[in-house]
């Protein structure tokens, strides 16, 4: 850790000689003075060598790395003497075609004048340096660009932006990006990630903004749309959202409605946001999700077409009997409605042979030489499936070729497969789905889609499984009998969903239990300490659980002492002592727990920079001295610079909430359900929770919340435009058995 002095900052310009570390948030290296002082400096900028600078600091004595100027702020350095001009001409990497002689003369020539002149008579500095002018107008522009990234620097430094924010900002805006953002400070929401609205807003309001400018309704405006697609919706009512607009913007005029009527009536007029009527209703929306959601409903109008394999079969049960005899009555209809149908879709709980199923469509298929393609929409669930049928499956956004930015398939190049079955169907949310059936060619391609109807929505907007299964727009069979080898653990998942909370099992032979139920803490902290206690002393030494491996903890919230941010820090500090002997420092008030190595981290946003998607859970295996880190997903190690951005989108993932571990298992499943939490409360909630456990389920809180939980019955009230364009009178779909039990 550096010590810091209390002296006054100072400042310091000269050249970059040597740059030892460079990213988008830290750099450090050694400058060279006009005097040929050589200065060690390591701060919060982005720099390349031979570049002219100006650094504010302070000098500090680092333990490793002596005295050191520690940069807070800098500039490019455009008040340069001859030899400075001469060496920023000639080695600035933008300026091209200005070797050392024509960069000698330049400066000798024109010197502190330079800077009038290159702007108001570009063609002097070309006859001069016999130079084309297209090649000093370019030189014009470069510095033009410099001396307006100071400018913003000085007035961005507010917003708390770093140099390379800066520069982003002045590339995609153009040199006139102080003016754009003194009109509309609002562009750095849609322009700089991490910066939302009420962060931009409230430096923007001490700047000055009024609460009535017009740019700051527009804003909040668009903010609002997000924050509902955020929460799953994916329209959001005209009038609602004005409230929701008046309510954030708090503008102090009589006629605020008004205003912010005019202000969406004029997004919606330019193409920002969409308005369609239904029902008496007006409907806002994104654009884009609109038009997904109606291609959507257009493709999913095909599913009763007959299955392009399997049209002109006579007798498909007995091709079902010699194939897969082994199937129980619901199972035989699920496969049955797949083999007559273009699109199908199956769904049940926990233990009703989903995934058998899949196996015997998939032997079905390949038996008569056809392509079956598996997908999921995580990593986890793909490998899982892959385990467990027997055949190669991959990520929904691999097998549409995602690059990172684009996906590589479209209509144009549709799936090679004879057969498509996605898994985990509740977790794929309207813009993936959209990317996925316009990569389906329907002519040739059998869709079956498997799901959990019973699990919770997608994190990303839209709930394709319940509008499906509500409109019975596909051919669909519902799974409802628990086959008895499913054993206690899918048994007793599935009494949740009846209201049931069972209690703890009998042993295995083991030794283990695959149900347990601690439900004497009403209070939260003593839960917690119980929690950490069988971390400490039961689930390594007693049940043979890998602590960072085998042990995931699923809680509904981040907030509170039962919450993942405090369950993270207090794990991360307990189990890097207890595996490798490392203290882990305490995290200051209000800031997150530092990555260690070996710690369990979980990807929070899809990168596709980096191809990590969204719930991708890795391993930390380096951390460097700049703060740089590589980690292991899913044994691909990916490199992340120190300061990055995509740093943020990573937190400890030794607690997650139910929502984020959707798709995946673990061995061993702690399942928090405390009455402090019961807002939150619902029996789908608890269900997705203890069915994440592949071995052991563990239920840790008070008896009030987890019956409380267990009786809650979930409205989901997510709002899409799939749901309004599938509506039609329900049809039954097929039964599994006469004396099946209802889920």
């Amino acid at each position: 850790m550096r010590r810091k002095t209390t002296q006054a900052p100072v400042t310091v310009r000269g050249r970059v000689e040597a740059v030892f570390y460079a990213g988008p948030r830290f750099s450090a290296g050694r400058l060279v003075t006009p005097s040929g002082e050589e200065i060690q400096f390591a701060g919060r900028l982005f720099v390349r060598e031979h570049e002219q600078v100006v650094l504010r600091g302070r000098w500090i004595t680092h333990p490793k790395y002596g005295r050191q100027f520690d940069v807070e702020a800098m500039e490019y350095d455009l008040e340069l003497d001859t030899d400075g001009l001469a060496h920023y001409l000639a080695n600035h990497p933008e300026i091209k075609g200005i070797g050392p002689v024509k960069a000698r003369l330049i400066a000798e020539r024109f010197g502190r004048n330079f800077d009038r002149v290159l702007i108001e008579q570009p063609e002097t500095v070309a006859e001069a340096a016999r130079l084309p002018l297209a090649a000093v107008e370019r030189l014009r522009d470069e510095w033009r660009k410099t001396r307006e990234v100071n400018r913003a620097i000085t007035w961005l430094a507010a917003f708390g932006l770093t140099h390379h924010q800066v520069t982003s900002l002045v590339k995609k805006l153009g040199n006139n990006v102080l003016g754009l953002l003194k009109a509309d400070p609002y562009l750095i929401v849609r322009e700089v990630r991490g910066f939302g609205f009420k962060r931009v807003d409230k430096i923007a309001r001490k700047m000055g903004t009024p609460k009535e400018h017009g740019t700051r309704i527009r804003a909040g405006l668009l903010h609002c749309v997000e924050e509902s697609l955020n929460d799953g919706d994916c329209w959001v009512e005209y009038e609602e959202l004005v409230d929701r607009a008046n309510t954030l913007l708090v503008m102090d005029v009589l006629d605020s409605r008004e205003r912010i009527e005019k202000s969406l009536d004029a997004l919606i007029e330019d193409g920002s946001l969409s308005c369609t009527s239904w029902g008496g209703r007006f409907l806002v929306a994104k654009p884009e999700i609109r038009r997904m959601e109606e291609d959507l409903a257009a493709t999913l109008a095909n599913g009763k077409r007959a299955n392009p394999h399997f049209d002109g079969e006579d007798d498909l049960q007995s091709l079902i009997s010699h194939i897969a005899p082994q199937l129980n009555e619901g199972q035989r209809a699920a496969v049955l409605t797949v083999l007559k149908n273009s699109i199908s879709l199956i769904s049940g709980g926990a233990g009703s042979g989903k995934t058998f199923t899949i196996s015997a469509v998939t032997d079905i298929f390949e038996e008569h030489d056809l392509r079956v393609v598996l997908a999921a929409p995580t990593g986890k669930a793909a490998k899982r499936l892959e385990q467990v049928v027997g055949h190669s499956a991959s990520t929904i956004h691999r097998l549409l070729g995602f690059n990172g930015k684009t996906y590589v398939r479209g209509p144009e190049d549709p799936i090679d497969a004879d057969v498509i079955i996605i898994d985990e169907v509740s977790m794929v949310d309207i813009p993936l789905a959209w990317h996925l059936f316009r990569t389906i060619d329907l002519e040739r391609t059998a869709v079956v889609l498997v799901g959990d109807h019973n699990q919770l929505p997608p994190v990303g907007p839209g709930n394709l499984l319940r509008d499906l299964t509500q409109s019975r727009a596909v051919p669909m069979v519902l799974l409802d009998t628990v086959v008895r080898q499913a054993g206690v653990l899918k048994e007793n998942s599935i009494a949740v969903l009846g209201g049931e909370i069972r209690k703890t099992s009998d042993p295995e032979d083991s030794g283990r239990r695959a149900w347990y139920v601690v439900d004497q803490f009403t209070d939260q902290s003593d839960a917690q300490r119980f929690l950490l206690e069988l971390f400490e002393n039961v689930l390594d030494e007693r049940l043979s659980f890998h602590l960072r491996d085998d042990v995931q903890v699923l809680t509904p919230t981040h907030k509170g002492p039962l919450g993942t941010r405090a369950l993270n820090a207090e794990l991360q500090r307990l189990i890097q002592k207890k595996l490798w002997s490392v203290e882990a420092p305490v995290p200051k008030p209000g800031r997150r727990p530092k990555f260690l190595v070996h710690d369990k981290v979980i990807q929070t946003r899809n990168n596709y920079e980096l191809g990590v998607m969204n719930g991708a859970m890795g391993k930390v295996t380096r951390i460097g001295r700049d703060g740089s880190m590589t980690i292991e997903f899913d044994g691909v190690p990916v490199d992340i610079e120190s300061g990055s951005p995509n740093l943020q989108d990573l937190q400890l993932a030794y607690a997650l909430t139910i929502h984020k571990a959707q798709g995946s298992e673990f061995p061993c499943a702690i399942v928090v359900v405390h009455k402090a939490h019961s807002f939150m409360h619902h029996r789908n909630l608890l269900y997705t929770g203890v069915t994440r456990a592949r071995k052991t389920a563990v239920i840790i809180g008070d008896r009030w919340g987890m019956q409380n939980c267990a009786r809650k019955r979930r409205q989901d009230e997510r709002k899409t435009f799939l749901s309004l364009l599938l509506a039609h009178p329900p049809v039954e779909p097929s039964r599994a058995s006469a004396d099946s039990v209802e889920l």
